[in-house]
């Protein structure tokens, strides 16, 4: 079935010459059939990008992968795995991590922007932080959870978390331009040891496609299985349980977190019919699962401007498909 992307192209065009965007890129599948694929201005397809909170969904994935084969538990405690996180923070699970209910501060540790560290040392200090909340009481996005979170995996598979990465998803999805470990200084490639794990990756609209797609395909691509289908499924339940919010940056809040992404809509039951990731620089993947759409917007703008517009942006992908 062949769909017309004239208003999309037309109304990504207006916000390049609007907003304005020096370049965007557009990703539009449906049932795992690719229909749009298309770079606009000074972004295509190949163009590595840092996609800031978008990350939170690739790290929650990694992770999952370790949940799908035992190696970890979301209702195991973080005090298991890590010593320093003892005393009040001893209760806090990796659900709670992943799903911003742990009473970390809301804020990010300061040893998360210094990649020269390591992920260890990096959740020592942010295990010293007093709780801005007892764990499991409210939802306080932020990024220190994902670091505790990402630690864990490290200690439960004696493996760094950019390993773990690159064995459980990049390697198997093709992911080839997609890093955390290294950053360019001229002509030098710079290791680091303690990645941003809420919003740390580099990736392109080609890698990044190759997550989603597998998503929407129940956690398998090209005939390769990396989650099994009720992992993907468990991901998108709402594992904020109804908390009260005690901070949120997100401009459209919907019926709760799952893990590593928004829940941007739900049906009747409570299932969730969308749900998506979108960073500060302005990149948005979301999957409307209800139409098993995976989509992804990518461009280099704040998401305070460009909440609204990728909104309407999402309304209009609904309506090229229906």
């Amino acid at each position: 079935m062949t769909h017309d992307f004239t208003q999309v192209d037309a109304f990504i065009a207006q916000l390049m010459g609007t907003v304005p965007l020096a370049g965007a890129a557009m990703f539009i599948a449906q049932g795992g059939i690719v229909m749009r694929q298309r770079g606009y201005g000074s972004i295509d397809g190949n163009t590595r990008m840092a996609v800031a909170s978008a990350s939170k969904w690739v790290s929650a994935g990694v992770i999952a992968t370790l949940l799908d084969d035992g190696t970890l538990h979301l209702d195991e405690r973080a005090s298991d795995y890590i010593d320093s996180i003892d005393g009040d923070k001893s209760a806090i699970t990796l659900r709670q991590l992943l799903a911003h209910t742990s009473g970390l501060p809301k804020g990010e540790s300061p040893c998360i922007d210094q990649p020269e560290m390591t992920l260890a040392a990096c959740v020592d200090e942010i295990a010293h932080v007093p709780l801005a909340a007892a764990p499991a009481t409210v939802f306080a996005y932020g990024e220190n959870g994902f670091q505790v979170a990402g630690r864990m995996a490290e200690v439960a598979t004696g493996k760094s978390f950019e390993a773990l990465f690159h064995e459980r998803l990049a390697a198997p999805l093709g992911m080839a331009n997609s890093d955390w470990g290294y950053r360019s200084r001229a002509s030098e490639l710079l290791h680091v040891s303690n990645p941003r794990l809420g919003s740390g990756l580099r990736t392109t609209l080609q890698d990044l496609s190759r997550f989603m797609l597998m998503l929407s395909n129940a956690g398998e691509l090209d005939g390769v299985r990396v989650l099994k289908p009720t992992t993907v499924a468990m991901m998108f339940e709402d594992h904020t349980f109804g908390l009260p919010v005690a901070f949120s940056p997100n401009l459209f809040p919907g019926p709760g977190y799952g893990l590593g992404c928004w829940r941007d809509a739900a049906d009747a039951r409570g299932h969730a019919a969308q749900v998506s990731s979108p960073g500060a620089y302005g990149a948005t993947p979301w999957l409307d699962l209800s139409r098993r759409l995976a989509c992804i917007f990518m461009c280099r703008n704040a998401y305070a401007r460009m909440a609204a517009p990728t909104r309407q942006l999402q309304q209009l992908v609904r309506s090229c498909v229906s």
